[in-house]
């Protein structure tokens, strides 16, 4: 009988790099469909119809023109039919698909696990692209990251300890950063954070556990803090209107925050939402790494 998992160094010599081609395959297909994801779901567009189409023209695309990496290198970034220039962020999204897979792959093998840390990052990437293109943290990426989370606790197949800790992870990251954002909009009249952060925290603890969220939210801070800073020394500072004049619009349906109007970033602000999905990634595979040179992270490992 075959074992619940098989890791690659329990595979005979000569099949390891076909279950490696066979792992990277995996992951260029989810990249690709995250792609889709990536560019519907903030529209509130289906991500099962119509098929694949330029963005440009509306040409629908052939699947030889769809193959993961391959078709943007032999297209020469460019559409068979309109020849507009297509984004770099395609290939990029895909390549990081097929890391993710071999990593899932790499660390838990032909398992359960694989599969539950390869949804992670699925969902993270989604939402981390979702968010510097848009500013949005939609819900129906946030609620499924969740919810994952705690499915994927509950059967040991997350980085939680336990469901216990998953649940409260979910219960603490999602209620300190509500609190955040309550002050900051009702008290100081200005939106500190969207409730998509809050959400994605939650998310977030979840999969990590309740012991993850102070190391992932001081990893994001500094390194949000810092991008920020780079941003305003390079003459690159998000230019939109003052916190207290920035308007609130689409983004409550989607995950974020607001009315009807559409949503003005506050100056000099930057999305949090990527800053948080590194910040957890790191804690996931660099956990105790950190905590040997950051004295600080050594009670949360």
């Amino acid at each position: 009988m075959m074992p619940p998992y098989v890791f690659p160094s329990d595979l005979p010599p000569s099949l390891r790099l076909l279950a490696a081609v066979w792992a990277a395959m995996v992951g260029a297909v989810l990249g690709s469909f995250l792609n889709v994801v990536i560019a519907r779901v903030p529209a509130g567009k289906s991500i099962v119809r119509p098929g694949s189409r330029c963005p440009g023209c509306g040409t629908p695309i052939a699947w030889y023109d769809n193959i993961p990496v391959l078709s943007f290198l032999l297209l020469r970034a460019r559409c068979r039919a309109c020849h507009r220039p297509i984004s770099w962020r395609y290939p990029l999204v895909e390549v990081l698909g097929v890391g993710a897979a071999l990593l899932a792959f790499q660390r838990h093998g032909l398992s359960l696990s694989a599969l539950a840390e390869l949804c992670l990052l699925c969902l993270l990437l989604a939402l981390t692209f979702i968010d510097i293109d848009t500013w949005l943290l939609p819900y129906p990426l946030t609620l499924p990251l969740l919810g994952t989370g705690l499915f994927a606790s509950a059967f040991h197949l997350s980085m939680a300890r336990s469901f216990t800790s998953a649940l409260l992870g979910a219960a603490i990251g999602g209620g300190v950063f509500f609190a955040v954002s309550f002050v900051g909009e009702k008290l100081l009249r200005k939106e500190a954070l969207g409730l998509g952060d809050v959400w994605l925290l939650a998310g977030i603890g979840a999969w990590l556990g309740a012991r993850a969220l102070i190391p992932v939210v001081l990893l994001a801070s500094l390194q949000g803090a810092l991008w920020g800073v780079g941003q305003l020394l390079a003459g690159k500072g998000q230019k939109g209107a003052p916190a207290e004049e920035a308007g609130r619009g689409k983004r409550e349906a989607l995950g974020a925050s607001g009315g009807e109007e559409e949503w003005v970033p506050p100056r000099h602000a930057v999305p949090f939402g990527p800053f948080l999905a590194a910040g957890a990634l790191e804690w996931l595979y660099l956990a105790l790494p950190l905590s040997r040179v950051v004295v600080l992270f050594q009670p949360f490992t």
